[in-house]
């Protein structure tokens, strides 16, 4: 069964293009942002961001393709 925070942080870090602001936007501190989305993506088996300088968060082919469904369900 899928966790429906999942989703969310994934939209939140395509969004804010940073695990930071995922987090600040979720209301839920970075370190359970980091092993939220960590443990994603080992669940997954692929990477969704790229973790580039700076703190930057850019989604991978995988990433954006989950942001677009999840973008879709959620009206976006």
């Amino acid at each position: 069964m899928e966790d429906w925070n999942e989703p969310q942080l994934v939209l939140a870090v395509h969004r804010a293009s940073s695990l930071t602001g995922a987090a600040k936007a979720l209301d839920i501190d970075h370190s359970t942002a980091f092993r939220r989305l960590n443990a994603l993506e080992a669940r997954l088996g692929v990477r969704l961001f790229e973790r580039l300088p700076g703190g930057a968060y850019q989604a991978t082919p995988a990433g954006e393709r989950m942001d677009g469904r999840r973008g879709r369900a959620h009206g976006r």
